[in-house]
């Protein structure tokens, strides 16, 4: 089966976590880390009511280069160490088109929108985990 189908195990869609984490703007750093921690997760969409105005990564808190949870550091809010303007795409965006911009913008994940409505994240794991998929499928 060809990388560029839209067809099953083709699409974004497909292959995404449906139910991102997400926090508002002025979220202590230290909140956020409780929750990346607890969920698990590497990255929090932020957002303004529904918009979707940056991401947060764990790269983006290694840049604190501290894993105390009472350092004054964590206290400032999300929105001073974010990614503005998250790459998103559309559910039906084609797998290889969005492992190339994972790739190309060296990023770990891409929020899924339908419309200005966040609807997931597409994550690196996720594209190896269609990736394998594809491969095993064919034999590969």
């Amino acid at each position: 089966m060809p990388l560029e189908a839209t067809g099953p195990g083709g699409s974004v869609g497909d292959w995404m976590s449906k139910a991102p984490m997400g926090v508002v703007e002025d979220t202590p750093i230290r909140d956020a880390v409780s929750l990346m921690r607890r969920a698990d997760v590497r990255h929090l969409l932020v957002l303004d009511g529904p918009v979707l105005i940056g991401i947060l990564s764990s790269r983006d808190l290694r840049r604190l280069v501290t894993r105390d949870l009472d350092s004054p550091l964590l206290a400032g809010p999300v929105r001073s160490i974010m990614s503005e303007g998250p790459v998103s795409v559309a559910p039906e965006t084609p797998l290889v088109r969005a492992a190339r911009l994972l790739l190309e913008q060296r990023i770990g994940a891409l929020p899924v929108r339908q419309g200005e409505r966040i609807v997931g994240i597409f994550t690196v794991p996720d594209a190896l985990e269609a990736l394998l998929a594809i491969a095993e499928g064919s034999g590969a």
